[in-house]
């Protein structure tokens, strides 16, 4: 479907560019001659030459001619159109072909046969023939600006495919919304285009990170959109695929990620409360749909120091993915809570929090009590350390 789509585009940007440049006259001149020599004249009859309308070629003159707008009309067959019909007619050929004969006439290079639309697409760091260009980037205002307006005019689509790929992981339909989370499908993606286009300026797009130096959408695999949120307000935004086999599976747009996922939930708990620190939005999200308070890092060693303040007053609980990359992470970070006088848990699962909960019919109740036996561990630790 999607090939069918982007074939259709590229035949409309070659109609299009051939409108523009064709010279009507010379083009119906080459199969028709006026009749009393009207050539000269907007307008002119002629003795109709399509094959299939079966003329005798003789009597009166039944084809007419608008040479301003490149119209013609057979008025015994009552069949006319524009230039693309005629040379079908003519040469008894497709729509499709009309447009790629009258292109190579024209000399009209068609960029597109260069290079599939998923390339023009790329983030600039994946893209080939890059043209050099560096990009400023947003102040946070503009930034929040271009990821809020991306994300409405996203809602306007159909949501269905990315709840429906979060569902299956576990994660309900309240928490998504809950989370500002939003999809659009890849048949949206030259409407998206356009309407941003239309909202912003291109230099503006670029240097967010969502246009490239194409002047191309990046988000075209990617297009499950997590917004980061800070005090009411989106600043920020990551992307995954839906498809199989994709990679990168994410992609964000320029800078650094500026704080940790949902770290506006924090402000409505009290004091003292458990607070999981884990790696990414799947599991971020399967943690809050289950009751659970959860901030995410975009990668297992994402933490920064300054982000530390906001977690002080709650009791942390690390549940990182148990590959060598959460296993460092969780050392150093630990390390991190402690020279700030920070005290933190270590959770250890078999895999990751999605996992875990999509694979255990009584998964909150057991990892509630990992946590409890994760914090009294941890406690016999600190106690042990004062006692020395």
């Amino acid at each position: 479907m999607q090939q069918s789509d982007e074939g259709r585009e590229r035949l409309r940007r070659l109609r299009d560019e051939i409108k523009e440049r064709i010279d009507y006259r010379s083009f119906y001149l080459r199969y028709c001659r006026p009749a009393n020599e009207q050539a000269s004249q907007a307008r002119f009859q002629a003795l109709c030459p399509v094959p299939s309308h079966n003329h005798s070629g003789r009597g009166n003159p039944s084809l007419s001619i608008d040479l301003g707008r490149g119209l013609f009309h057979c008025f015994s067959r009552d069949e006319g159109g524009d230039v693309f019909r005629f040379y079908e007619l003519m040469h008894d050929v497709s729509f499709g072909r009309a447009i790629n004969d009258l292109a190579r006439e024209l000399r009209i290079e068609d960029s597109s046969k260069q290079l599939p639309l998923r390339f023009r697409a790329a983030p600039d760091a994946e893209a080939t023939q890059q043209s050099g260009q560096t990009y400023e980037p947003l102040d946070a205002e503009r930034m929040g600006r271009v990821c809020e307006m991306f994300l409405e005019v996203c809602r306007e689509e159909e949501q269905a495919e990315g709840i429906n790929y979060l569902q299956r992981r576990g994660i309900d339909s309240r928490t998504i919304k809950r989370a500002g989370i939003t999809y659009y499908p890849r048949r949206a993606y030259r409407r998206i285009m356009r309407r941003m286009n239309e909202s912003f300026a291109l230099d503006e797009l670029q240097r967010s990170g969502l246009f490239n130096s194409r002047e191309h959408l990046t988000f075209y695999r990617h297009r499950l959109l997590f917004p980061f949120v800070v005090e009411n307000r989106v600043i920020y935004m990551q992307a995954r695929t839906t498809a199989a086999g994709v990679e990168p599976r994410w992609h964000n747009l320029r800078g650094g990620v500026p704080a940790l996922y949902n770290v506006d939930a924090l402000a409505k708990l009290a004091s003292n409360s458990i607070v999981y620190l884990v790696e990414g939005f799947t599991d971020t999200l399967t943690l809050a749909a289950h009751g659970f308070a959860a901030v995410g890092l975009v990668g297992a060693g994402g933490l920064r120091e300054d982000w530390l303040p906001k977690l002080a007053r709650f009791q942390i609980c690390l549940a990182l993915d148990p590959d060598e990359a959460g296993r460092r992470a969780a050392r150093r970070y630990r390390e991190m809570f402690v020279s700030r006088k920070m005290e933190v848990a270590c959770l250890q699962l078999s895999g990751d929090v999605n996992e875990f909960f999509r694979h255990r019919p009584s998964a909150a109740l057991e990892f509630a009590l990992l946590t409890e036996a994760a914090m009294e561990k941890r406690e016999i630790e600190v106690r042990s350390q004062k006692s020395e």
